[in-house]
């Protein structure tokens, strides 16, 4: 099985979500959220055939020659990589209403070279 880790960005937005859903829905419905989200990862992580790259055009302006991804698991985008041994690392998890071409691009930029440990 593939290991999934998290950026110390991505674990921030991992915090964040399971606060605004635990304030607005309740703590159980902010657990099975992160549960849910989770499971996708894991099973992504054991099939890369399933991982679809981020647009070339925001590659391009990211300017990394490794391959970014990206997923939408219910409310959110994930935005991962591959790590060595078959597993994946997420670098942010977007919610689906927010603007974010510009904050993306500056974050992924910083992102895309940072180890995942």
């Amino acid at each position: 099985m593939g290991a999934v880790l998290f950026h110390p960005i991505a674990d921030g937005d991992q915090d964040e979500i399971y606060r605004w859903t635990a304030e607005n829905w309740g703590e159980g419905q902010a657990v099975a959220y992160l549960t849910g989200l989770h499971a996708h990862l894991q099973l992504l992580a054991q099939s890369p055939g399933l991982w679809r790259p981020l647009s070339s055009r925001l590659t391009v302006l990211i300017k990394t020659d490794e391959p970014i991804y990206v997923t939408r698991y219910r409310m959110h985008y994930v935005f991962f990589r591959r790590l060595p041994e078959d597993g994946l690392g997420v670098l942010r998890l977007f919610d689906v209403r927010r603007d974010m071409p510009r904050k993306l691009r500056r974050e992924l930029i910083q992102m895309a070279r940072d180890p995942l440990q």
